[in-house]
């Protein structure tokens, strides 16, 4: 199996990931991770809020946009929600009220 920083380093751009896995004492572990080729993605960050939801957005005031500004990743009382998109805070709000 190739290691992640090699898969990584052979592509100029990777995008947006995601990572799942199991460590070795059983615990889960999540991860989220964005590059950026314009310098207006390069100008993102993440942050984690109070509610346990992860953000990308501006480092600086720019206007919000959709494609870079949104919820990366929401944890609600049952469900870790990972995405690239506005539909992550909809989808955790359903599986929460027990619709899929």
């Amino acid at each position: 199996m190739d290691s992640l920083p090699d898969v990584l380093a052979a592509h100029d751009y990777p995008g947006r990931g995601v990572l799942w896995c199991t460590t070795g004492d059983g615990t889960s572990l999540g991860a989220y991770f964005l590059t950026g080729r314009s310098p207006a993605s390069q100008a993102r960050t993440l942050r984690r809020t109070s509610e346990d939801t992860l953000v990308v957005a501006a480092s600086d005031t720019r206007e919000h946009d959709h494609l870079r500004h949104y919820v990366a990743a929401r944890q609600s009382r049952q469900w870790l929600v990972f995405g690239n998109g506005e539909q992550v805070s909809t989808v955790a709000d359903r599986l929460d009220a027990g619709r899929r």
